[in-house]
């Protein structure tokens, strides 16, 4: 019988999460990571165990070094629950190589890569934008005080609440669709990008009152 985890028991482990990295955001990026997974002939009970467990909130470890606590909390929680070796190995890799902000653990199982893609789909596109929006209202930000071609440079990308949805998009969401590894994942994120620039290109025009 193939591995397989109870969602109703991993959406306790979610209590914590905001409005972005809430378990819907977990069942989001699981079912897309099925979907990816299944076109890919990806192991999906591994890309599964993966995406239900990706963004587990462990005290103490902060957004930076989530994906490497949630890691090892992923590999010892599978282990009591019967996952073999194997599988266990590769979902701690596909949780420890999500994370875009950290280039230094690239995604090299089939399965990580599917991960990878499906967290980054839920990204972009409406949710994505919708997603911006709430991370952004959970730290107090701006809702917008420049357009996206005003926006500085990486290394003086601008902090606090002038951090706005905008920045977000310059500085990560536009850049992700090139960095997903797979043929399924790029064709469902070609719409979802066009449609998110198309977005903030809107805002932009309606801030400056020229819409």
């Amino acid at each position: 019988m193939p591995f397989h985890l109870d969602e109703s028991d991993i959406r306790s482990l979610y209590t914590d999460g905001d409005a972005a990295h809430d378990f819907d955001h977990i069942l989001r990026v699981t079912r897309l990571g099925e979907r990816i997974a299944t076109a890919e002939d990806a192991d999906v009970a591994v890309v599964a165990a993966a995406a239900l467990l990706h963004d587990v909130p462990v005290r103490g470890a902060g957004r930076k070094g989530h994906h490497l606590a949630a890691a090892d909390f992923a590999g010892d929680y599978l282990t009591e629950r019967g996952m073999s070796v194997a599988q266990v190995e590769n979902v701690v890799h596909c949780i420890r190589s999500h994370r875009f902000r950290d280039q230094s653990i690239q995604p090299e199982t089939l399965e990580a890569k599917c991960l990878y893609d499906a967290d980054k789909l839920d990204s972009i596109g409406a949710i994505g934008v919708a997603r911006a929006f709430a991370h952004s209202g959970s730290y107090d930000s701006r809702l917008w005080h420049q357009p996206v071609a005003a926006a500085p440079p990486d290394d003086a990308k601008p902090t606090g609440a002038d951090y706005t949805p905008v920045h977000e998009f310059v500085y990560k969401l536009q850049r992700l669709l090139p960095t997903l590894h797979t043929a399924t994942a790029r064709a469902i994120g070609q719409q979802r990008h066009d449609f998110m620039c198309a977005f903030f290109a809107q805002l932009d025009e309606e801030m400056l009152g020229r819409r």
